[in-house]
């Protein structure tokens, strides 16, 4: 017991190590901070303009209002670039500094750390999101629909723990191809495009649905919005609780399991640092 509550204890402090270190190296850069929050709503008001000026008139049907609809698109979106450029790109970000050879060779858990870094970057963006919510509100004069905040809120804790292990699984593999933003793009557009996160899975052309529906994200976003909006959802209700449970839990394992062999072999081939 008194060993695995020092163990508990380490990796408290290397997260809370790994969480402050890259939220004083992010503070360091006032004009960036100034740039995110101000570039971030305003190309979600960009496109929700278009929403709303193209979209039916009607606020009513199957998928809630065009706004509701595209503003928990917007979430959607802010909160995958966690995983993309607030895990995977911890590495690439390591190799770019000459630092990750100094980084794998401390006697640290590697995956505290980089989760370390997710939680700066979750932060940052969950400020984003309510920054741009309040204006919202305020701007539209309507607030914001979220007709079940409880289902939400499970619904975004499976969402992020599918998240953390896609993000050590992209940060194993930026490890093996030293080609981050071509990845990267290549994941984020996909995601965009194919998950049903700007419009309904349903509206998606065959083949191409069939792809959609495989995509463990598909089944993430749709719990989420079928808690905020109330919208019909692809699989058996109760059945995609369920499955977004299996889901998340198998995607941190395999993240896991996949960062730590590709670690291990880059160790023993001593490609770590290679840029």
């Amino acid at each position: 017991m008194t060993s695995q509550n020092t163990r508990f204890s380490n990796i408290k402090t290397e997260f809370k190590a790994a969480f402050l270190k890259d939220l004083q190296n992010y503070l360091r850069y006032p004009a960036w901070i100034l740039g995110e929050f101000i570039s971030t709503p305003l190309w979600f008001f960009f496109f929700a303009l278009g929403v709303t000026l193209f979209a039916p008139t009607s606020s009513s049907g199957l998928y809630g209002s065009s706004f509701d609809f595209f503003y928990y698109g917007f979430v959607f979106i802010i909160l995958f670039s966690t995983s993309i450029w607030g895990i995977g790109q911890s590495v690439r970000i390591e190799q770019q500094s000459g630092t990750l050879e100094q980084f794998f060779l401390a006697p640290v858990n590697r995956t505290t750390l980089i989760i370390g870094r997710w939680a700066r970057v979750f932060l940052i963006d969950v400020l984003i999101v309510g920054y741009t919510t309040v204006l919202a509100t305020v701007l539209g004069g309507v607030p914001i629909t979220l007709h079940n905040p409880v289902l939400f809120l499970y619904s975004l804790t499976l969402y992020e723990l599918g998240l953390i292990g896609f993000g050590l699984f992209i940060a194993g593999l930026t490890m093996r191809l030293k080609s981050y933003n071509t990845v990267a793009n290549l994941v984020f557009f996909s995601y965009m495009i194919l998950t049903g996160a700007l419009f309904p899975v349903t509206v998606i052309p065959f083949p191409f649905r069939y792809i959609s529906l495989a995509i463990p994200f598909t089944y993430f976003i749709d719990l989420m919005r079928h808690a905020a909006l109330l919208t019909p959802t692809l699989l058996p209700e109760s059945l995609e609780y369920l499955a977004g449970i299996l889901v998340a839990l198998s995607m941190l394992f395999v993240g896991f399991t996949v960062f730590n062999w590709i670690e291990k072999d880059a160790r023993n081939r001593g490609t770590i640092a290679t840029n």
